[in-house]
């Protein structure tokens, strides 16, 4: 089940990109609200869903990087934080944009994990 799991965290988080970059937008809105059911999944357990996302956010797509880092954050913000400095130089302009926000959104204190 849990590899089952992180293959459809993979498969959502390409195409909630490939929606945001090339339409339809609803293609992206759909993949963003699977994604966060199974980050809720994740984060409820009781290490904030540490193993998962620490092995997703060493994918080889800075798309599935940039999901797991922003719900890693919950457990471990110094590893998060680090890739969102590595994404900033990612040659997808919208991954790098992401990242530079959330990198911002840190900074100020103001980061938040939503899941509704």
């Amino acid at each position: 089940m849990k590899k089952d799991l992180k293959e459809e965290f993979i498969r959502l988080a390409l195409r909630y990109i490939e929606g945001a970059k090339k339409g339809p937008l609803s293609k992206s809105h759909a993949a963003h609200k699977k994604l966060r059911q199974i980050c809720k999944l994740q984060c409820e357990t009781e290490n904030h869903g540490n193993a998962f996302f620490s092995e997703l956010i060493t994918h080889a797509e800075p798309a599935v990087r940039l999901w797991a880092a922003a719900y890693l954050y919950l457990s471990d913000p110094a590893r998060a934080t680090a890739e969102f400095q590595a994404l900033k130089k990612a040659e997808q302009s919208s991954i790098s944009m992401a990242a530079v926000g959330n990198l911002w959104r840190i900074e100020r204190g103001e980061f938040q994990i939503t899941f509704d």
